[in-house]
């Protein structure tokens, strides 16, 4: 039952035969449930929220405006990709260039036919050798004259010197082969790793959505120059909603997760959205030299059309007391760190003390001093005193 208000919050004094009388507003002393809340002002936002950004410089072609939905992976903005495109066609003409070329390398027709003139110089010195080894032993022999010795001698020495030349040029021809090689070989994995950041940059021109959402911002218009990392959109998911509110350090105590909450958008006054205490951070912030923890909560399906930044108040219950008597938070008298109520009977007050319990900023349980049914001045003037005479501001009207 919720404790009756009788009157607003004034008093004044009335002058009557029996002298001085205090105008009072009067409650109730009732009983009922008395739940506490932690009230907060906060914002509606998207579950999902993702900001788009350019991941390289480039001129905007095309880009959605805002409000539209999108679909995952649905291209949100497109930058110019012709440069790219050219590049991408140099590059693969280049990579088809040096394949050719090392497939002229494996092959090596200019080694082999180099390898066989070696192969034909080395048995035309060995045939050399044996006629010069032959001579010489017909010369000791004194068979032959000497200058038939020179003579073979000058030609066994023309025949190596060629062997020679050419094993040297085969040596050559094998070591420029291998450097060739590997420049060639270089060459294509460089075109093949340029390629790959060619193609990147031409997927990363297409900005696409990451969920099922709906735009909500575009930053830019089509035709403008993006510098890398500069936003161009924001995507939200368009379906499931969280409320996040700063509660300061005195209440983050007396809430938890899973707490049920209600959500009123300023939108919808008067609309009421459930939710659950979903997230508290664990550390604080400080938010005008108060320390302030962010919690969020999950918002629950709703008919409602909110949408992503809407403002709200947000009232979380962290308690609930059944059966209990209570008593409005009007009536209680704080002396000394004593709880004080003055109770009205007979147009007298009696001021009394009493033991309190749970409390929320409309109520307050009380444990013992006063009984359901009396009743309570409400707002208790400063001149209102124990055994004071008073009239009800009802009453005298």
């Amino acid at each position: 039952m919720i404790l009756t208000v009788i009157g607003g919050v004034v008093f004044f004094l009335v002058r009557g035969k029996d002298g001085k009388k205090i105008a009072v507003v009067k409650g109730e002393v009732t009983r009922g449930e008395l739940s506490l809340k932690v009230s907060a002002r906060g914002k509606i936002e998207a579950r999902d929220r993702f900001e788009l950004k350019a991941k390289i410089p480039g001129v905007i072609m095309f880009i959605l405006e805002e409000g539209t939905p999108v679909k995952k992976g649905e291209i949100v903005a497109c930058l110019d990709d012709k440069e790219l495109l050219a590049r991408k066609h140099q590059e693969e003409a280049k990579l088809v260039n040096y394949k050719n070329n090392l497939i002229k390398l494996e092959r090596g027709l200019d080694i082999k036919e180099l390898e066989d003139r070696v192969q034909e110089a080395e048995v035309l010195f060995r045939e050399a050798e044996r006629q010069f080894e032959a001579k010489k032993n017909l010369f000791e022999g004194k068979v032959i004259s000497l200058d038939e010795l020179k003579r073979i001698t000058a030609d066994y020495d023309k025949t190596r010197l060629q062997l020679e030349i050419i094993r040297t040029q085969l040596k050559e021809r094998l070591n420029a082969h291998r450097e060739e090689t590997e420049s060639v070989v270089s060459s294509i994995k460089a075109i093949d790793k340029n390629l790959i950041s060619i193609e990147q940059q031409i997927c990363w021109s297409k900005i696409t959505s990451p969920i099922c959402g709906i735009v909500t911002q575009k930053e830019i218009k089509e035709g403008s120059w993006v510098n890398q990392g500069q936003l161009l959109s924001v995507v939200v998911s368009g379906k499931e909603f969280v409320a996040r509110v700063n509660l300061d350090e005195v209440d983050i105590s007396k809430i938890s997760l899973g707490m049920s909450v209600s959500v009123i958008p300023d939108a919808f006054s008067g609309r009421v959205i459930s939710a659950k205490v979903e997230k508290i951070a664990p550390s604080p912030r400080l938010i005008e030299k108060i320390n302030t923890f962010e919690v969020t909560m999950q918002l629950e399906p709703t008919n409602i059309d909110i949408r992503s930044e809407m403002l709200c108040d947000v009232v979380i219950v962290s308690g609930l007391k059944k059966d209990v008597t209570k008593i409005s938070q009007e009536a209680l008298v704080n002396i000394e760190g004593k709880d004080y109520v003055f109770v009205i009977k007979d147009n007298i007050v009696s001021k009394r003390e009493i033991t309190s319990g749970f409390r929320n900023p409309n109520e307050v349980e009380v444990l013992s001093g006063v009984n359901e049914g009396e009743e309570v001045v409400l707002n208790p003037p400063l001149e209102l005193k124990d055994k004071a005479r008073i009239v009800i501001k009802e009453e005298e009207k």
